[in-house]
């Protein structure tokens, strides 16, 4: 009978092991989940994909003084690269750099949300600031 015991202590250690493990990884799992059904990204094994995202920036030209992505790809950061779609077609369309691109689509997302894009202010007029 005492095996039925030890063997009891042992399944709750293994099972106290195991959820305190889904505990400390809690946050990198919620990222690999909430990425699974936003992108359709792999749920497992996506680092590879999102390094070699950031490298494919980088060969684009999706970098600047400025905003330099060799950081990012030196540290192995794990976020899925950039929106660069949007930036790439406006250097495309008006032969601008990288740096005047993402200024342009800046400027173009406050524009489509009622935003000034010199001042920063709302353009609704029920809008109130203070200061």
């Amino acid at each position: 009978m005492d095996y039925i015991f030890w063997g009891f202590v042992f399944l709750t250690l293994v099972g106290v092991w195991y959820i305190f493990g889904l505990f400390i990884r809690r946050s990198r799992m919620r990222a690999r989940v909430a990425q699974f059904r936003s992108g359709g990204l792999p749920l497992f094994n996506t680092s590879e994909n999102r390094i070699s995202a950031f490298i494919r920036n980088y060969r684009a030209g999706l970098t600047s003084q400025y905003f330099d992505l060799s950081g990012n790809i030196e540290s192995g950061d794990t976020r899925p690269g950039l929106d660069s779609e949007e930036v790439q077609r406006i250097m495309e369309e008006q032969n601008v750099s990288f740096d005047k691109a993402r200024l342009i689509r800046q400027q173009q997302l406050m524009a489509r949300n009622q935003i000034d894009p010199k001042t920063g202010m709302p353009l609704d007029p029920k809008a109130v600031t203070f200061g």
